[in-house]
């Protein structure tokens, strides 16, 4: 079959945006096996109401299909030269549709028409056949004629009523069909949704991007397997998946998805909505683009802009720039100088291939919790299951059973635990020291806890100080909660993140296990200790703080800071958005105003710094949350050498690590670490310092919910006699 392409070219479209939507309108019909011969295009202010295209432009394209019909044709030449479609490059009215098919003779099909005749061509799951037979009934209900050759109604009408004309009869039809047709499509989409659910432990990583980026190949090479492979738009429609092939447990799955386009039809948009759903749902999603097509900008723009529609977080995504092998070396240099994050791969490199396969696994390992499992002799099933479904890191034998230390979803270590600890565990009950020791000890750990040294104040960990054989001196916490024992596994994902990427130390945790956890203690003096009543001895002078604490101090939060938000949503650790943080602040400013009292004028100081954007940051970053100075670890050069304590770890506000710098060692110093700060490659806006000395008068509002939260009545005295100290200050 042979057409013409024809458009309106608007005066708010360049020629090049033109062509390149005529370019894949074209690409679109050789999917159907359909040869484009010409373009027509009319530049205008708007389309023709009734025939799309002007008088003069109608009439030559009328002139040019006319030769279709051979019986006029005054030669072969003029029916090898004939037209049989004209394909509109945008969306006729019924009434355009209509009047331009009259024009030129011949069958007449717009953007929308022939984008629906490739879904059905390519169709092949239930869920995708009804959507596709849905979207097409839309797009012909509008479209309904009376048929000339039939009578104009039908009886049955009352009141004298004549009846209904064909039109409505037909439309009825499609509507009831429609109607029938969403409820088909609800039994495939509880079938979709319940196999998503069957696979709920699965990492899963969405191949999206646009269509003919080359996701089918790429598919195919990570995972082994055969799926359908074209170069075509919309070789597939629908959702495959498959393991990854080569990667260590548990298993991580591979979504491919149908490819996006530009200008989607509405009528379509539905047809997405199961790789949509795949793509939400997805752990990761690999945007997949084709670096070899010059409009390759355009369509990673497509693709992020549908994402950001469903409301997919950015951070989960990683562009794969595919066909790398299709540029030059030069182009290659271009495309890492224009998107320094993106992966460049040919899905026909097997290195390629296994880099990229190497970055998903790394990936996926930074969001599992790393946990030691004592398990039973008898329990042979557990094992097995364990290694089926977890990344088993250290494996030995003792009198008690097998000891695993797996990295695993939470989900899967909560399930194993039940099943090793049968029964609630009684939080109400007192740590015994023996207990603690015995499975220190089951866990293939020989420590010798001091009990003169055991820290019971704490409401959520119980902290012994012990020794190993070698006189090493350890820390061992115990979970006095059980909500405690997921934040722990949040604490350990994040000090796995940023061990590496710190100038300063961090604890590095040998035993976690149900809620206890052990550590070699990290070297170094905190900035403070706290006595038995609460009161602060300071090892970091605040009265004349020293420089090389200061510049430390700045270079270590300039180093947290620049871990990619990407890295830290992937570990799991929870992100706030400045906005977030914001609404946080005043949910827990009106929570708190009956019991704090503060006075109107900090009151209203409150509320106009939350109301106010002058000085609040315009980014989010990784912060500890909770960076006063007895978390701080100095050597005898007051050198910042460690960070304790990383409970409160979570992207949000970046000034909130200077807020306790600020009301422990005052506003030069504040100046001097930001300084330091800044000239380590750290972020600092307009405001920072009024900022975070606004931060520092809020704390009274921070302390007072956590003593709410916790039912700690002198927690919350202290709150009040700090408000009381910031409400006389100026």
């Amino acid at each position: 079959m042979r057409a013409v392409v024809v458009a309106v070219q608007l005066p708010t479209e360049t020629d090049d945006e033109r062509t390149a939507s005529l370019v894949q309108l074209e690409r679109l019909a050789s999917t159907l096996g359909i040869e484009v011969v010409d373009r027509e295009v009319q530049k205008r202010s708007r389309p023709e109401r009734s025939t799309y295209l002007g008088a003069g432009k109608l009439e030559e394209l009328g002139a040019r299909c006319a030769s279709r019909d051979a019986d006029d044709a005054d030669d072969a030449d003029d029916v090898d030269d004939a037209i049989d479609l004209v394909i509109v490059d945008g969306d006729l009215t019924p009434r355009q549709h209509r009047e331009l098919t009259r024009a030129v003779g011949v069958e007449v099909v717009d953007r929308t028409g022939l984008i629906l005749e490739i879904f059905e061509s390519r169709a092949r799951t239930r869920q995708a056949l009804i959507e596709v037979e849905i979207a097409r009934l839309r797009y012909e209900l509008p479209r309904q004629r009376d048929n000339l050759g039939k009578a104009d109604r039908r009886g049955g009408g009352g009141r004298g009523e004549r009846g209904n004309t064909h039109v409505a009869l037909g439309k009825e039809r499609i509507r009831d069909r429609i109607a029938a047709l969403g409820k088909e499509l609800g039994g495939a989409q509880a079938a979709t949704v319940a196999s998503r659910e069957r696979r709920d432990d699965v990492y899963t990583v969405a191949l999206v991007g646009y269509t003919n980026a080359g996701k089918s190949s790429l598919m195919r090479a990570l995972t082994g397997s055969e799926v359908y492979v074209e170069d075509q738009l919309f070789a597939t429609l629908g959702t495959t998946v498959r393991r990854l092939a080569d990667a260590p447990k548990p298993p991580i799955v591979i979504a491919d998805t149908v490819g996006f386009i530009k200008d989607l039809p509405h009528e379509l948009v539905a047809s997405f909505q199961s790789t949509l759903d795949e793509a939400l749902d997805a752990q990761l999603m690999l945007v997949v683009v084709d670096a070899s097509d010059p409009d390759w900008r355009d369509q990673l723009e497509v693709t992020q802009s549908t994402l950001d529609a469903i409301g997919a977080s950015p951070h989960l995504r990683r562009v794969v720039l595919n066909k790398v092998d299709r540029v030059d070396a030069d182009a290659r240099v271009s495309l890492a100088d224009e998107a320094p994050d993106a992966i460049q791969i040919s899905a026909h490199d097997p290195d390629d291939v296994q880099r990229l396969r190497d970055d998903v696994v790394a990936i996926r390992e930074r969001g599992l919790c790393e946990e030691s499992l004592l398990v039973p002799f008898e329990s042979g099933h557990l094992r097995a299951e364990i290694f089926e479904h977890a990344h088993v890191l250290e494996e030995h034998h003792t009198e008690w059973g097998t000891v695993l230390r797996v990295r695993a979803r939470d989900r899967q270590i909560d399930r194993w635990d039940r099943s090793l600890a049968p029964g609630s565990q009684d939080w109400d009950e007192p740590i015994l020291v023996s207990d603690l020791v015995d499975t220190l000890w089951k866990h293939g750990l020989e420590l010798t806890i001091d009990s003169s040294k055991i820290e019971e104040s704490g409401l959520d960990f119980l902290v012994a100080h012990a020794r190993d054989a070698e006189e090493n001196r350890w820390i061992v916490r115990c979970a006095r909660r059980e909500a405690v024992i997921h934040a722990s596994r949040i604490e350990g994902r994040a000090l796995r993140l940023v061990r590496d990427r710190l100038p300063v130390a961090v604890p590095q945790w040998h035993l976690q296990t149900h809620g206890v956890i052990a550590y070699p203690l990290v070297a170094g003096t905190p900035g403070w200790t706290l006595d038995d009543a609460g009161e602060a001895s300071f090892h970091v002078d605040p009265a004349v703080p020293p420089d090389r604490w200061l510049q430390s101090l700045g270079e270590t939060l300039a180093a947290l800071q620049a871990i990619p938000i990407a890295d830290v949503t992937a570990a799991g650790l929870p992100v706030l958005t400045i906005d977030d943080e914001r609404d946080r602040r005043r949910v827990r400013m009106l929570a708190t105003r009956a019991v704090l009292r503060p006075h109107d004028e900090m009151w209203a100081r409150w509320e106009q710094w939350l109301d106010s954007d002058a000085g609040w940051p315009q980014h989010a970053k990784l912060v500890h949350g909770d960076l006063h100075p007895g978390h701080l670890l100095v050597d005898d050069d007051h050198a910042l050498v460690g960070i304790l304590d990383w409970t409160e770890v979570h992207v949000g506000d970046p000034a909130i690590d200077l807020i306790t710098c600020f009301g422990c060692y005052g506003e030069q110093a504040l100046e001097e670490v930001i300084e330091s700060f800044a000239a380590a490659g750290g972020l600092v806006w307009p405001g920072l310092i009024e900022h975070v000395q606004s931060l520092w008068r809020f704390t009274p509002v921070e302390i007072a919910h956590w003593a709410m939260s916790t039912n700690n009545a002198a927690v919350l005295e202290s709150a009040r006699t700090q408000l009381e100290t910031l409400s006389s200050s100026p």
